[in-house]
């Protein structure tokens, strides 16, 4: 899931976000009437630091994993798409404490990768 701040944003784009996020029920954002978005309100238990002491079980992956299929299906209800959420976010947060992924070693292969890309370019040109 990707996380976007907000702190850079005009008021009006803040204002227009915080009043999407305050109904329990979600929000759909339409272009043109069509979907683009669905803006779902952050569960408390999930917005805070005492979040990560949750431990990842079977029966959350299980539960995670129920949710999904219905996603695909097309049949998730708006409340099972907000506890879809949070569960991914747990999820992240554990693969993230006990087996985080090795960003500075695959940043300096891609240096090193655009380096050889940039040498063989100018001397094929």
């Amino acid at each position: 899931m990707k996380h976007v701040s907000l702190n850079g944003q005009e008021e009006s784009v803040k204002r227009f976000i915080l009043a999407l996020a305050v109904e329990p029920e979600g929000s759909v954002l339409e272009l043109d009437g069509r979907a683009v978005a669905r803006m779902l309100p952050v569960s408390p238990k999930s917005n805070g630091t005492h979040a990560a002491a949750f431990e990842w079980t079977d029966a959350k992956n299980a539960r995670r994993c129920v949710l999904v299929d219905r996603k695909i299906d097309g049949v998730l209800s708006l409340k099972e798409a907000e506890e879809l959420a949070d569960l991914q976010q747990q999820l992240l947060r554990y693969r993230d404490r006990v087996a985080p992924l090795p960003l500075e070693d695959t940043r300096r292969l891609h240096q090193e990768l655009l380096a050889k890309a940039a040498a063989a370019s100018k001397s094929h040109p």
